[in-house]
């Protein structure tokens, strides 16, 4: 009987074990390791928040389309937010934001940023929405194999949007990703633990984003434990397919060795910024040690793999989750990083739709262990 309950009302009880997570982390005074853990949740509850109330929507009653609007209209309005904070951080001098804000140190010149940087942002929040008109999800749904009438496929549409919409805008407006803002290094440099434990957040993180993958696809909601690992692309992978995912990956290393100076040098002719990568060196430096490197590689490798490739990609075709890929990373590169990101998300994508998710995990991993090692011993990418 309580196994039978469980599965019946997986989705409640989801709600209540993320929402309680979501309460502990906010307003009880936890320390140490639990702190630390339930934290690294807070990046996945909202999302697993948020389907499990578009699950409820399409098989319990429609009264939980309004509470999942609601909850997908706080994710946008929480990420725009956040950008906006990092974006005003990287316009903001110094002096401005030291201690309690000083509007005397902001000239008109930065005000203005200001102004332009978060009406690009709530315009990014608005376009984000057309996910929301059965007009363009019909015409998108000709090219994507996504049901167009599908409550649960329209959420994500717009999730999607928003998170490919609003991270860019910073960088858009400012010509800098706020990450590697002077305002921003200062605050890494000025604080030694600010990346400090990187080996145990990463492995935190990892452990969430697959807890939370397995359950937006519908793990004990519509799916078994098996269907779900189907669904993701997540299979044990043969000889052969490890020995072309290490492969893939070192064509990879080889490749973007030339790729990368190509497009730092044809975005700075466009007349854009370039990635400063001394600067995104720094935002790595608390991974260099053997034990970072290699947790890192797989907390990327395995959780970009399976929350976008394995998640995404077979709803949303290639195109949407590489673009989301690269959007990710708009708040630590330029163009031209965010171009190379885009163009190793397309052969991931490929990766994954010729072979599966865990193949694709195994190249990204690689390739990334292969640079992050490079970085430590000094050779800079």
């Amino acid at each position: 009987m309580p196994l039978d309950f469980c599965r019946r009302h997986a989705p409640e009880l989801m709600l209540v074990f993320f929402g309680l997570i979501f309460a502990l982390v906010v307003f009880a005074p936890l320390e140490g390791e639990v702190e630390s853990f339930l934290t690294a949740a807070l990046d996945v509850a909202l999302f697993v928040i948020l389907a499990m109330l578009a699950y409820l929507a399409e098989d319990r009653h429609r009264a939980f389309r309004w509470a999942a609007a609601i909850w997908l209209l706080v994710i946008i309005g929480g990420l725009a937010a956040v950008t906006a904070g990092f974006g005003v951080m990287s316009i903001l001098p110094a002096e401005a934001i030291e201690d309690e804000f000083n509007p005397d140190s902001v000239d008109l010149d930065a005000a203005a940023e200001v102004a332009l940087l978060l009406l690009g942002i709530l315009g990014a929040a608005f376009a984000s929405l057309v996910g929301f008109s059965r007009r363009f999800r019909v015409r998108l749904a000709r090219y994507l194999p996504f049901d167009p009438d599908s409550f649960v496929h329209r959420v994500a549409l717009v999730t999607i949007l928003a998170l490919i919409l609003i991270p860019p805008v910073p960088l858009l407006v400012t010509g800098v990703p706020p990450y590697l803002s002077p305002q921003f290094i200062d605050l890494l440099t000025d604080s030694g633990d600010l990346f400090a434990d990187t080996v145990r957040l990463n492995a935190y993180g990892l452990f969430w984003t697959l807890i939370a993958s397995f359950l937006i696809a519908g793990a004990c909601v519509r799916r078994t434990l098996p269907e779900a690992l189907e669904r993701l692309g997540l299979v044990r992978p043969t000889g052969r397919e490890v020995v072309l995912a290490v492969a893939a990956a070192l064509a990879l290393v080889g490749a973007f060795h030339f790729i990368d100076p190509a497009l730092a040098a044809l975005v700075g002719y466009l007349g854009l910024p370039v990635t400063d990568t001394e600067a995104v060196n720094l935002l790595f430096a608390g991974s260099l040690t053997l034990p970072g490197i290699i947790v890192a590689s797989i907390a990327a490798g395995f959780g970009e793999e399976v929350s976008i490739r394995g998640l995404l990609q077979p709803r949303f075709g290639i195109l949407l989750p590489a673009l989301l890929f690269a959007s990710l990373h708009a708040y630590q590169y330029s163009w031209d990083g965010l171009i190379s990101v885009f163009l190793a998300g397309i052969v991931f994508a490929y990766i994954r739709r010729y072979s599966n998710t865990t193949t694709s995990a195994i190249t990204h991993t690689v390739y990334d262990l292969v640079l992050f090692a490079l970085l430590m011993v000094g050779v800079s990418f």
